[in-house]
Order: structure tokens, then C-alpha cells, then sequence
């Protein structure tokens, strides 16, 4: 059984649509700036997967339940299969997206079967693993990340995100747009947010003496 660290109630992770996001822990990405560090580090506070799925069958305006994290498929798909069918259930009327930064093609080639979609971060140019390092703290085969994609495309839910990131540079958006462009599913470009407290940008201010802003 997988672990929940939060959720929230959304209009706007699908365009559209009423979501609930659930917050797993755990990822394999240690992305600078990251919103969400205290659950991908699990030293956030948990909520019982009862209350979850309670809130998921008495939420009368309820579109959508997003699986968030963290990244979600680091847990095990058998875990993760489950915690879509209890969705399901307590809520057959319910679409169900994994939002994931990509790196598992083959958890979403397993997953695709089961639920309406993925939201699929693009961090940076594809052929740029030096920038994708950079973002994510660790070395990235961007192959996974294109397979991924292929994967998903197309399917009801799917969209694909950029953050305008401070490094990023108008060509290396044009880069992600050229990708995008041949693509079935949308891209949107998010704005970035400073996230001082997050442990993860220590790596750049011990390596590079920049300051937070």
C-alpha cells in the first residue's frame, strides 16, 4: 500500500476540470527549487488513505483525482494499480492522471491501461543532458524521457509541461516547442517560482556562490 503525504482540491493541474491531487512520497529527482521537497524527502505529514478515498466518494463536483508526488513510480506498480482501483471504486465516475517526471517508460507503458492520461515534465531541450542534470540533480538518459512521452501522447488526459526556469534560455524553449510541435497531447510553459527552503538548491549555492535571488 502505497503512503499519501497530502492532498489538495485543484481547478487548474487539468485545465478544466475539479481535481483532488494526491502527494506520494519518494522521487528520484532532486530538482532545484522544488515545490514539493518535504514530501519527496517523506518528512511530510501522512493522511490515511480511508480519509482519502472518503473525500474522493463525498466530493459532489469531483472530475478528477491526480496522482502526484514526488514521483509516483518509484512505488511499486502493484501499489500503484491497487491505489487506482480503490480510486475507481470509490468514485467510478472519476478520471484518474499520473503526473511523473518521466524517467520510467516503462511504468507508464504498464500504467497507460488503467488510467485517462499523464502529465509528463520536459525540464529542458532533450538533446541537453548537461541542462537536465543541472535542474534535476542527478544524470538523466533523456531516451527515458522521449519514450515516456511517445507513451502517453494522445491520450484523454495527457498534457506536457515546461518550467520557465531562471537557465533556460528562449532557444532552449524553442528546442522543447519543435518536439512538442509534432506532437497528439498539449504543452504548456509554467512560470517559475523561487523555493528558498528548498535543501536541493545547496548543491548551486555551495558549487556556484550565487545567492537566492
Amino acid at each position: 500500500m502505497v503512503k499519501v503525504s497530502g492532498f489538495v482540491h485543484s481547478t487548474l493541474d487539468v485545465p478544466g476540470k475539479w481535481s483532488l491531487v494526491l502527494f506520494l512520497p519518494y522521487c528520484n529527482f532532486r530538482c532545484l527549487h522544488c515545490h514539493n521537497w518535504r514530501v519527496v524527502l517523506d518528512i511530510a505529514e501522512h493522511v490515511s488513505l480511508r480519509r482519502v478515498l472518503d473525500e474522493i466518494k463525498n466530493s459532489p463536483f469531483l472530475e478528477c483525482v491526480v496522482i502526484s508526488g514526488g514521483e509516483p513510480t518509484v512505488h511499486r506498480l502493484d501499489d500503484l494499480l491497487r491505489l487506482v482501483e480503490d480510486i475507481r471504486r470509490a468514485n467510478p465516475s472519476v478520471q484518474v492522471r499520473v503526473d511523473t517526471n518521466g524517467s520510467r517508460p516503462y511504468m507508464v507503458r504498464r500504467l497507460k491501461k488503467y488510467v485517462d492520461g499523464f502529465a509528463i515534465d520536459i525540464k529542458a531541450p532533450l538533446d541537453s543532458p548537461e541542462k537536465w542534470k543541472h535542474t534535476t540533480g542527478v544524470d538523466i538518459n533523456t531516451k527515458n524521457i522521449v519514450e515516456s512521452v511517445l507513451e502517453a501522447d494522445g491520450m484523454p488526459l495527457t498534457i506536457y509541461r515546461t518550467v520557465r526556469y531562471p537557465w533556460l534560455k528562449d532557444e532552449d524553449l524553442e528546442k522543447i516547442r519543435e518536439f512538442v510541435s509534432s506532437l497528439k497531447s498539449p504543452w504548456q510553459v509554467n512560470p517559475f517560482v523561487w523555493v528558498e527552503d528548498c535543501p536541493f538548491n545547496e548543491r548551486i549555492y555551495h558549487t556556484s556562490g550565487i545567492s537566492p535571488r
